[in-house]
């Protein structure tokens, strides 16, 4: 036991060591700052009263596998900036947390915590100063977030990675303007709520290992990195019909631009049916393709420095048409290119890009048999090396049923084939 009359403290001396510390009585001081470390007390099973201790910006109980509870006056903290929780997996209560100052809380695997804390207080925002609030809170057991989560509108990061109870997130999380990562792997959503797309500044969203969500909501337009589950078709089709979204203004404007998103993953996914290793790509196309289709999806490796696409539009038969072709940028290549997290890049070229009315000379789109894909960048980095995937997106996913050993003829019913050339 240490009692001290220490009046003239601002902070605990340098050489303060409590290693068979039990009881500290610190009435009367002056400390401005206070930091309590008991991380790795395995037999600790329930965190001290905090009332008197207001100034406390500092606490790490992680790893005390013991703890039992948090005592509810943590709440009287409003100083509290770091809370480290992490793999206290005999946690049952946490009742409360202050966030007026909180910048980092960390709950990774609490395994027997079951409700995410009431959230207190509202995140102070500091004129010309940058704080980031970081929520980690992967491998628990809660059934939901409270709709308190709300006011944490300076929550930049949100970890929920393999909460396997967490069935839905609260529509209200549209409220996290400052969000800019969203980590949701390995859970049992269904569904995603609509408000996703209210998160302005989301730039990263984790939905690898998510077995059960078929449909997604629309995307934020800051978006940049998706994390898929790229072995599920239903989800594959879902996420390019909402990256269609994406496109729309192309069909109607003069800026003939595509978005690429990022991406993590050991090799170009298999649902991308057609490989290669080249940089041009031709795919034959069905009977009344324009009718059918949304566009191409390409996925492509990072290292390739791509700066534009090039699609030409053949004509079904040789009778003196043109082809016609279109040039698309990249518009926010820069942005992925200085991301080193993702190691592929996907895109989708919409169909109703390709088409140029005021040069169709009286031809209509389903008169154009095959197109061609250039993929222009530093080619000589390419050579033959360069592995493309390619899918042709259905609108009513027609694509999974079509037959792709025959070649398109003028006359007889087309069906699909990718061909991979060199030709620039």
């Amino acid at each position: 036991m240490l009692k001290k009359a220490c009046s003239s403290w601002m902070l605990l001396p340098t050489n303060f060591n409590p290693r068979r510390l039990v009881h500290l009585d610190l009435r009367w001081s002056s400390l401005h700052y206070l930091r309590i470390d008991l991380s790795h007390s395995k037999s600790l099973k329930r965190a001290p009263d905090f009332k008197r201790i207001p100034n406390l910006e500092y606490l790490n109980l992680g790893q005390c596998t013991s703890l039992e509870e948090v005592h509810p006056s943590l709440k009287y903290c409003k100083k509290l900036i770091r809370l480290h929780l992490f793999e206290c997996r005999s946690l049952e209560r946490f009742p409360y947390v202050n966030v007026e100052s909180l910048e980092y809380l960390n709950l990774n695997y609490c395994d027997s915590l079951q409700k995410f804390p009431e959230i207190l207080g509202i995140v102070k925002h500091v004129l010309g100063f940058s704080k980031e609030l970081i929520g980690n809170l992967s491998g628990n057991n809660f059934k939901h977030l409270p709709r308190s989560i709300a006011q944490l509108g300076a929550l930049e990061y949100l970890i929920l990675s393999d909460c396997k109870r967490l069935t839905q997130l609260p529509e209200d999380i549209g409220c996290l303007s400052s969000l800019k990562v969203l980590y949701l792997k390995g859970n049992n959503f269904e569904y995603l709520p609509q408000s996703i797309s209210e998160l302005g500044a989301l730039r990263s969203l984790g939905l690898s290992d998510c077995k059960r969500l078929t449909q997604l909501p629309e995307f934020p337009q800051q978006l940049l990195k998706i994390c898929a589950d790229w072995s599920n078709d239903s989800f594959c089709n879902s996420l390019f019909q909402n990256i269609s979204s994406f496109q729309h203004d192309i069909c109607s404007s003069d800026s003939l631009s595509l978005r690429v998103f990022g991406s993590w993953v050991e090799d170009i996914p298999s649902w991308f049916k057609y490989q290669g290793m080249c940089p041009s790509v031709s795919v034959d196309l069905p009977e009344n393709w324009y009718d059918k289709f949304l566009g191409f999806t390409v996925c492509y490796y990072d290292e390739y420095y791509i700066d534009c696409i090039r699609a030409h539009l053949i004509p079904s038969c040789d009778d003196g048409m043109s082809s016609m072709t279109q040039q698309f940028s990249l518009s926010n290549k820069s942005e992925l290119d200085d991301d080193d997290v993702c190691n592929i890049n996907f895109l989708l070229v919409p169909l109703c890009g390709l088409w140029d009315a005021s040069n169709a000379n009286e031809t209509t789109p389903n008169d154009y048999g095959r197109i061609k894909l250039d993929f222009i960048g530093h080619v000589d980095d390419f050579g033959e090396k360069m592995k493309i995937g390619v899918r042709l997106l259905s609108k009513n996913d027609f694509g999974e049923k079509m037959n792709c050993e025959e070649e398109a003829t003028c006359s007889s019913s087309k069906k699909q084939r990718l061909h991979i050339s060199n030709q620039q």
